[in-house]
């Protein structure tokens, strides 16, 4: 179901043998937040609170889970024509931090995935990649 103040309601089921699983989805819009919970029939709560535009070209996202204390996320995004740069934190003690992005063109494109966990003082994932594009290659 729809209101029109930005509020929607949906619901699922799914029988497997004689246990039935379902979850509840509520979406509350206000200006540019929006707010995604669910709930589940293990009585977890999944929730993600984006903002978009905070400035020009950024999106924020919060997400966590409850009960699990060590679920929770920021992101940070930004999107341009020729960039996108994502970041990311767990809300946790000693969290991984991810960065990745990518520049380019029509004709060239050069991006990077790195994380760092913070607990080991170390990076765990460095990727980098270069694509160059040619026109006749493209179908």
């Amino acid at each position: 179901t729809y209101s029109p103040t930005g509020v929607a309601i949906t619901s699922s089921r799914t029988k497997k043998g004689e246990l039935f699983l379902g979850d509840v989805n509520t979406q509350l819009k206000n200006k540019n937040i929006t707010t995604d919970i669910k709930a589940d029939t293990n009585s977890n709560l999944f929730t993600t609170i984006t903002v978009n535009e905070p400035a020009p070209g950024v999106k924020a996202i919060l997400s966590f889970k409850v009960p699990e204390q060590t679920s929770g996320k920021v992101e940070l995004q930004y999107l341009h024509e020729y960039a996108g740069i994502s970041s990311s934190v767990g809300l946790k003690a000693n969290p991984i931090v991810n960065f990745s992005s990518v520049i380019g063109t029509n004709a060239l494109a050069f991006g990077a995935d790195i994380s760092f966990d913070t607990k080991l003082g170390e990076l765990t994932k460095s990727n980098v990649a270069v694509n160059f594009v040619k026109d006749d290659l493209i179908g």
